[in-house]
């Protein structure tokens, strides 16, 4: 009910793919045909069918990287209107799992979500999101993105606000310029300003979150930043607010977030 394990990076390693020699994915190219499930912000569908054809991947370094999807399964529960993807990349190995494997051996599926990510970090715009129904995010399962359309965000339901703004709380992307403040493994809890995850622990809260980043803090020395890192981000002192900080989301919040 909106806990969710912290992690630094997106999709992988970075903020919008799997990082690969270097450079990461920055978005995938539709190149004229339509992936089931991945919908624009006004809910229409972006018109790839399944299994079989090669996609053109977008590297940070302008570089271009071919993808095929191998496995289309869909998710269940609230989730059920969400697609998962086994996609590969062709490497001079030959075809790789995009998302690497589980304990198991096998492929972790990714998340078709429309738009891109800046993977640039401490400058301004870095960590925006960017819709377009040109390209798309293959979000890799257990990680940021992909964690925070399954508890709730997709675009295609009108929620792009509160995936943006759990993309900045969960990487812990106070300054809003795309650097992070946070360990792997923290556990946080988090709930909204529409009701899609309600409050239901008891915690300290830690801030109110909007697309750019952290809207407030309550102290510093309880955050992530100092608590795990022991590190402060230049734009903490104009966060801090105190007591007043996620009391309600009557001051623009987005979410907010709690630590045990």
């Amino acid at each position: 009910n909106g806990v969710s394990l912290n992690g630094v990076s997106l999709n992988g390693v970075s903020l919008n793919g799997v990082s690969l020699n270097g450079v990461s994915l920055n978005g995938v190219s539709l190149n004229g045909v339509s992936l089931n499930g991945t919908r624009s912000d006004d809910g229409s569908q972006l018109t790839v069918n399944t299994v079989g054809p090669t996609l053109t991947a977008t590297l940070s370094n302008g570089a271009t990287l071919p993808l095929k999807v191998e496995r289309v399964s869909q998710l269940t529960g609230a989730n059920s209107d969400v697609s998962a993807y086994d996609v590969v990349f062709e490497s001079d190995g030959g075809w790789q799992p995009l998302c690497g494997n589980d304990a198991a051996g096998a492929p972790i599926a990714a998340l078709a979500v429309s738009g891109v990510w800046n993977t640039e970090t401490g400058v301004t715009g870095g960590g925006a999101y960017a819709a377009t129904t040109s390209s798309f995010t293959f979000a890799c399962r257990h990680k940021t993105i992909a964690k925070c359309v399954e508890l709730g965000y997709k675009t295609w339901t009108g929620r792009t606000s509160q995936l943006e703004s759990c993309v900045r709380l969960i990487r812990g992307d106070f300054c809003g310029d795309g650097t992070p403040y946070t360990a792997d493994g923290a556990t946080l809890n988090l709930y909204d300003n529409v009701g899609i995850q309600t409050d239901t622990n008891a915690w300290m809260i830690e801030g109110e979150w909007t697309p750019a980043g952290a809207r407030c803090i309550t102290q510093p020395r309880l955050t992530r930043f100092q608590q795990q890192l022991g590190i402060t981000p230049p734009c903490a002192a104009q966060l801090s607010s105190g007591a007043n900080c996620g009391v309600s989301f009557a001051n623009g919040a987005v979410l907010i977030d709690e630590l045990p």
